[in-house]
């Protein structure tokens, strides 16, 4: 019995429907581990009698194969080998899992009907398998991925306290097998450490709900079990880089080489559209647009190919990565060609805040008014709640000058155009008859560029500069400005300093853009202190 009723869980969510906000941001690492748990291999020889994945050499062969396929996002094909597989060996569990497996990535993807209630089946069917397994390690590394899935479709759903139970029977399962277990099973460090990170980010107006659950953890611990499976694991290894480089980009400032450590996994697995749209989405977000183009790129052609899924999300990141090199109409035609795609909810507000910025960059006013009015925030997460707002602001007037400045500064940067930006930049930030909110944007992002080119000087000037006059206070550039100081000062190696602006970070209550990921990040930032100490 699950350690409280659905019917108190229910009440407790009605009692505070911001707490919504919370699963979306603390199963971000998980979503991401169970899309990608268990690897290419699997494993015939058991560790107790009947306690296995596969029972032949010829069922792990197949395993293997299927998994490939579905790694490379010919889903039709794993499909096809998942049956097969079950009906080779129908008392084991490699075939069952496969095919709920190959159901939740397909459903998350596409979020619509059928797909949800085709998954829900085949997961069903997982748990008649394991039912008949003898109790053993596998037994319980597959009951924890199979309430994980369960978990993730509950979310996608908006289904909270169905969400909240799957996620804490998975997490204790895989907790079962590591710290608890007497001798711990490699393969479930990969959830363990992704429960970890997710407890660890959990926003502060969210931790009654994760305290009641009983999630735990911070996420330099998570952080070390997701190595701990890089390390140990035998399947788990590649899935596990996957996971460490979204969480080291996230939560971490990039510091375990993650993104390095998927160009990798990326490069041996050359016909893998999932690996070359994560790696593309990666080093987009380390700011190299042309690299990211040629990842993404790469994506999309192999997602041509007959054999290949769809993915919609390849043509909103190529979009956004040509939109950071300043190419707008080519950037807007991506856009609208994923927002014609677009399988429900997933970036459809941020990809329409983008091409009506791009249709105004290239002066088409009009077609960017309509997609102005068309940004709503339909998920409760950061991104969109500040593609509503940008987008009301945009439709209040064309852009002024400055504004088109600091649009076209922000891309610079974006795209890892360090000079191109503070060049653009300078004249708002010296107009002392400029909206004070825009030079607070100006003197942030000409902040990060010259902290990005190891200036630190200039970097804490113009920090300084947006944290005392920041215009809006609902707009992110003082309290962000306060958080990236931090960074200036770990750097250094001033750690007083840092550990004074993460504490100061933490201090502002007011809900500017993107304050769950401010508060997540300085969080974390304040455990790598803690921990180096």
């Amino acid at each position: 019995m699950p350690p409280h009723p659905p019917n108190r869980l229910s009440s407790l969510w009605r009692a505070s429907a911001r707490a919504r906000g919370f699963f979306s941001q603390a199963a971000l690492a998980l979503a991401i581990a169970a899309l990608l748990a268990s690897g290419a291999r699997a494993q015939a020889t058991p560790e107790a009698d009947g306690d296995r994945l596969v029972r032949t050499e010829e069922g792990a062969r197949l395993f293997a194969e299927s998994h490939q396929a579905l790694v490379d996002w010919r889903l039709e094909e794993a499909k096809r080998g998942f049956a097969r597989l079950g009906e080779m060996e129908p008392g084991s569990p490699a075939g069952a899992y496969g095919l709920a497996k190959t159901a939740l990535w397909e459903a998350l993807v596409m979020e619509r009907p059928p797909f949800p209630q085709r998954f829900f089946a085949l997961n069903d069917s997982l748990e008649g398998v394991l039912i008949d397994m003898p109790r053993g390690l596998w037994r319980t590394h597959l009951e924890g991925e199979r309430e994980l899935q369960r978990a993730l479709m509950y979310l996608r759903q908006e289904s909270f306290a169905r969400t909240g139970r799957a996620f804490h029977g998975a997490c204790g399962r895989f907790k079962e097998n590591t710290r608890d277990a007497a001798e711990p099973f490699a393969e479930s460090y990969l959830g363990r450490g992704a429960c970890l990170v997710a407890a660890g980010s959990v926003p502060s107006e969210y931790k009654w709900v994760a305290a009641l659950l009983g999630f735990k953890g911070t996420v330099p611990d998570g952080i070390d079990a997701i190595q701990a499976a890089i390390d140990e694991a035998e399947i788990a290894t590649p899935e596990a880089v996957i996971l460490l480089a979204l969480v080291d980009a996230a939560l971490n400032e990039r510091g375990a080489g993650g993104t390095e450590a998927l160009g990798a996994v990326a490069a041996a697995n050359p016909q893998s559209v999932l690996l070359a749209y994560l790696y593309g989405t990666m080093l987009l977000e380390t700011r190299d647009a042309p690299g990211a183009e040629r990842e993404l790129r790469r994506a999309a052609a192999l997602m041509a190919t007959p054999e290949a899924s769809p993915l919609p999300y390849v043509d909103y990141h190529l979009g956004l990565t040509l939109y950071r090199q300043d190419r707008f109409e080519e950037a807007a035609e991506l856009f609208e060609s994923y927002l014609r795609a677009a399988p429900g909810r997933a970036l459809v507000a941020q990809a329409t805040l983008h091409a009506g910025l791009a249709y105004e960059l290239t002066g088409d006013r009009r077609t960017a008014e309509k997609h102005y009015r068309r940004v709503r925030a339909t998920r409760d997460n950061d991104s969109d709640q500040q593609a509503e707002r940008e987008a009301e602001r945009r439709l209040a007037h064309p852009f002024t000058a400055s504004e088109r400045a600091v649009i076209l500064g922000a891309t610079a940067y974006d795209g890892g155009r360090n000079e191109d930006a503070i060049e653009v930049l300078q004249p708002v930030f010296g107009d002392s008859d400029a909206d004070e909110t825009l030079r607070a944007e100006a003197a942030y992002r000409t902040g990060r560029a010259y902290q990005a080119l190891g200036n630190d000087r200039e970097a804490l000037r113009h920090y300084g500069f947006a944290i005392a006059r920041p215009g809006d206070p609902l707009a992110k550039w003082g309290p962000w400005a306060v958080y990236h100081a931090g960074e200036v000062h770990e750097a250094a190696g001033d750690i007083d300093a840092a550990r004074e602006a993460y504490e100061r970070a933490l201090e502002n209550e007011e809900e500017f853009d993107y304050h769950k990921s401010l508060e997540q990040r300085a969080k974390a930032a304040l455990g790598r202190l803690d921990r180096a100490e």
